[in-house]
């Protein structure tokens, strides 16, 4: 058999006046398609089948794939970041 998993990973970088600078990395397992499928997204998206999934990253309704996706994972955490930060 093929070894067909894949993983996705963005990392965001936040770099403050102080010279601090934290990052917030974000995660999404899956597989890789035999055919594209879809019409949506962009780059891998219609050959990327995130896991407990059976559409594609370009299949999936944007709403569904920003909440599961790499990008929106680390998105979310920087956002809890700043707003850890902003209530100091």
């Amino acid at each position: 058999a093929q070894e067909r998993t894949a993983r996705f990973r963005c990392v965001i970088a936040i770099a403050f006046p102080d010279g601090r600078v934290e990052t917030a990395e974000g995660t999404c397992e899956g597989r890789i398609g035999f055919e594209p499928r879809g019409q949506g997204g962009f780059g891998y998206d219609p050959l990327f089948i995130p896991d407990g999934y059976d559409l594609t990253f370009a299949e999936l309704n944007p709403e569904v794939k920003n909440s599961i996706s790499h990008r929106g994972k680390a998105l979310q955490k920087a956002l809890e970041m700043l707003k850890s930060i902003q209530s100091d």
